[in-house]
């Protein structure tokens, strides 16, 4: 929520710092800086690291096409929609992930 609370009262700055080309060291220096997260989240909804790699990566494009799209005025949702929103990616990836973990796919 923070990240798309700053792309609402930080377009510009937002689009200067999260809209802009990546180099493969600075990726690489997200990748590691992340880990603490992935780390949080395989503990805390028991999966594995790369299950929880992934799930990050699909909520982030979540919240970063949110964010990107406020800044760039193609959306105009108000806090209780993107919370809603996220709330329904977050449970729907959720149950993907269970499904796919149940019936022997994603580890």
């Amino acid at each position: 929520m923070e990240y798309i609370t700053f792309a609402k009262t930080e377009p510009h700055l937002f689009s200067m710092l999260f809209m802009c080309d990546q180099s493969r060291d600075q990726r690489e220096r997200m990748e590691r800086q992340l880990q603490p997260i992935i780390e949080l989240i395989a503990r805390q909804l028991g999966m594995s690291a790369d299950t929880a790699t992934a799930f990050h990566m699909h909520m982030w494009i979540h919240v970063h096409g949110i964010a990107s799209m406020i800044v760039t005025h193609y959306l105009d949702w108000d806090e209780q929609h993107i919370v809603d929103a996220l709330s329904v990616e977050f449970h729907a990836l959720s149950a993907s992930i269970a499904n796919q973990q149940g019936s022997g796919g994603v580890q």
